[in-house]
């Protein structure tokens, strides 16, 4: 009676769980599915011999995990094998390893500019002490770069100011004209400017001298036809635009500087 009731209560077991094993055995085929599959030499070439087109065979290459052995003699195998060339290309290819990554790092770098550092300048415009004044601005930019230490610290093509401290017309009686000036500041990489020193004096060519002798003994022999040597005007003072000068900086000045280094991360 007892062994009665165990086949039945075994039997019971049975008919409720038979709905789930179906579900089972699809779920564990589709694991199984889902897994990449690994190729190698031979199943490329048992792919090959199936008659399947080189791009059916090298879009399995791309979708797949891959161990090709792939030295000269397996190239040749593969060769004798009928793998078309662009297979195997394909396969060396997908065997290449990752290409590395890199990081950058912005770095920043406080730089020493020392006192008398050479910079060579350039005149944007014109300068005539006819047409300056005390106080005008004079614009220069930056010939070639600046290094310390392998770093750019004032580029080529930066700013530079000067002041002009005196301007002087030509005038008559032989009075040239005369222009001065002196640099202010340069424009560096970290976008400050440092003082920088250079003064420039310009002057026409004063012929007043001359001019006074020859007035007074022309006065003495043709009388005062000779005020006529009044009328004749010195020489402008002009500084032509592309003119360059050395200057330096007029102090020891500390700039921020951001460098980027390149980590390789593999």
């Amino acid at each position: 009676m007892k062994k009665h009731n165990l086949l039945t209560i075994l039997m019971v077991l049975c008919l409720a769980l038979q709905p789930f094993l179906p579900v089972h055995s699809a779920l564990l085929v589709s694991a199984q599915q889902a897994v990449p599959e690994t190729l190698t030499n031979s199943m490329i070439v048992e792919l090959t011999k199936t008659g399947l087109p080189a791009e059916v065979i090298i879009e399995k290459i791309k979708s797949s995990i891959v161990k090709f052995d792939l030295s000269a003699a397996d190239l040749q195998n593969l060769k004798n094998s009928g793998v078309a060339n662009s297979v195997i290309v394909a396969m060396l290819q997908a065997s290449r390893p990752p290409a590395a990554e890199n990081e950058n790092i912005q770095k920043e770098s406080e730089i020493l500019i020392p006192d008398g550092t050479e910079i060579e300048v350039q005149l944007k415009n014109n300068l005539s002490g006819q047409d300056m004044k005390e106080g005008d601005v004079v614009d220069l930019v930056v010939v070639r770069n600046i290094m310390i230490n392998d770093v750019v610290i004032i580029s080529e093509g930066a700013s530079a100011t000067a002041r002009i401290t005196k301007a002087k017309k030509a005038g008559y009686w032989g009075k040239s004209g005369k222009l001065e000036w002196s640099m202010s500041d340069v424009q560096t990489v970290a976008n400050r400017k440092i003082p920088v020193r250079f003064s420039k004096s310009v002057s026409g060519g004063s012929n007043s001298g001359s001019v006074a002798v020859g007035a007074v003994v022309t006065t003495v022999l043709l009388g005062p036809v000779g005020l006529l040597w009044g009328l004749k005007k010195g020489k402008k003072a002009t500084i032509p635009a592309g003119s360059k000068f050395s200057v330096f900086t007029d102090k020891d000045s500390t700039i921020t500087v951001k460098q980027t280094l390149i980590r390789n991360l593999e």
